[in-house]
């Protein structure tokens, strides 16, 4: 009797699609690294001082089209950071167990893309890659003549894929698109990134993202397209106007609020079972915003409507930056996970959901323990002030382990102890120099739940 081809090893081409800052950017010119440096004490300079990051804001050729004064040269290798946003994981083991579960490592290609941009501009540049990697893996000696596309995209990188396969007409040669906390329906935490926050100083560092947040047309593609706006007995959408009152760019908002009403539009055509979600869950999340005196007040409530045709506020948690209905489509049927958005496409689950997809082998339940964790901890911190870590979803102090690392090295720097408070659990760790710093927090057979930490001056 023969033997037949390997079914646990996928056949289809791959693409491997990070999420915002999630690309190493260059400028074009002289090679020098504006984006993604492996110096992690780099992020504590570059946003209290901010000479290293004015060459990313978006110049007024680059938003009429003229593009390629900066090159987004590979995915992340090393961990980065941005305030509010948070910690950003490389990508290194996502391709590389994506590579183990293929017939030959070339049928997986990274995309990295320059995420200042319009999700419509990268996914166009996606559309001519994905031709080109197709036709390539087709052709190739281990190749399949009948393969077809897996696209595996975290955060932003969903966007600018779902916008690919929806819009573009993608959709004829994608057999499935593995999302990880995308935010299909916008996250509330963009707005904080965009507003000027007046009536309440930013720190320094807020300042500078601010500053470069308000040029970036990819940021605005991540604004919330859904009832966001808690106005007391009602709730509506945010608006362009919303936009221009908190210190935004009007036409920047128009344009973003736009290009998903056409990616929403096009995704409910998209054959059921093609969009294959990973939703993070458990983790405090802004999900709605009260507009007053030019500011934006986050809240970590959703707006329901209720029998009464008012609203009722419910917390539906998310990943820390998208709540968890923005990061599905109808007609999906999600996977969650307690963990933080940024760690979505780094830790175990992340990437075996994806192999699953690629080798079009369902995966069962994950041996993991009933706590979901919940962790919470400061974007920035003093050092040599005390970091406070909030652990929720658990109050059993036994049952909970919790340590800080390095984010550059990997080297322990405390294992801090948990104890009961309120309905969870609490602790603190001091880091005694500058740099970025990795908590976690873990019960259970689940990955850590993990988040980066900068500390500076």
């Amino acid at each position: 009797m023969g033997v037949g081809a390997d079914p646990s090893v996928g056949r289809d081409a791959v693409i491997v699609i990070p999420g915002v800052m999630g690309s190493e950017l260059v400028e074009t010119a002289t090679g020098r690294t504006l984006w993604g440096v492996a110096d992690a004490g780099w992020y504590a300079r570059a946003w209290t001082t901010g000479g290293s990051l004015a060459t990313l804001a978006v110049t007024d050729e680059e938003r009429d089209g003229v593009t390629g004064r900066i090159t987004a040269r590979r995915l992340l290798s090393f961990p980065a950071f941005a305030p509010v946003l948070r910690g950003f994981e490389p990508y290194t083991a996502m391709s590389r167990q994506v590579q183990r579960v293929t017939s030959d490592p070339a049928a997986v290609l990274d995309f990295p893309y320059d995420w200042r941009l319009s999700i419509e501009h990268n996914a166009h540049l996606l559309a001519g890659v994905a031709e080109r990697h197709l036709a390539h893996w087709r052709a190739h000696p281990r190749g399949h003549r009948d393969a077809r596309l897996v696209l595996v995209a975290h955060s932003m990188g969903g966007l600018v894929a779902g916008y690919f396969t929806a819009v573009l007409g993608g959709a004829q040669v994608v057999r499935a698109l593995v999302t990880l906390g995308t935010p299909f329906h916008g996250a509330a935490k963009a707005v904080q990134l965009l507003s000027s926050g007046s009536g309440a100083p930013l720190p320094l560092p807020r300042q500078r993202l601010r500053a470069l947040a308000v040029t970036l047309p990819g940021l605005y593609d991540l604004l919330p397209s859904y009832r966001c706006v808690d106005e007391g007995t009602s709730a509506r959408r945010l608006t362009a106007p919303d936009l221009t009152a908190l210190g935004g760019d009007s036409d920047l908002a128009t344009a973003s609020f736009d290009r998903r009403e056409r990616l929403l539009r096009a995704a409910a055509t998209i054959a059921a079972g093609t969009v294959r979600p990973l939703v993070g869950v458990e983790q405090d999340t802004v999900q709605s915003l009260i507009l007053r005196d030019g500011t934006a007040q986050a809240r970590a409530y959703t707006c329901l409507p209720d029998a009464d045709g008012g609203i009722r506020r419910v917390d539906r948690r998310g990943d820390g930056t998208v709540y968890r209905e923005a990061a599905g489509l109808p007609g999906t049927q999600p996977l969650h996970l307690p963990q933080r958005h940024g760690a979505l496409a780094a830790r175990a689950e992340g990437i075996a959901h994806a192999c699953a997809v690629v080798t079009d082998i369902e995966k069962g339940p994950w041996l993991a323990g009933i706590v979901e964790l919940g962790l919470d901890v400061p974007d920035l911190v003093a050092p040599g002030e005390p970091c406070a870590v909030t652990v929720g979803g658990c109050d059993d102090p036994a049952a909970v382990t919790c340590q800080v690392t390095d984010a550059a090295d990997g080297r322990p720097v405390a294992r801090p102890l948990l104890r009961r408070s309120g309905d969870g659990l609490a602790a603190d760790f001091t880091p005694r120099r500058p740099g970025l710093y990795r908590v976690e927090v873990k019960a259970g057979g689940l990955s850590a739940v993990s988040e980066l930490v900068l500390a500076h001056e």
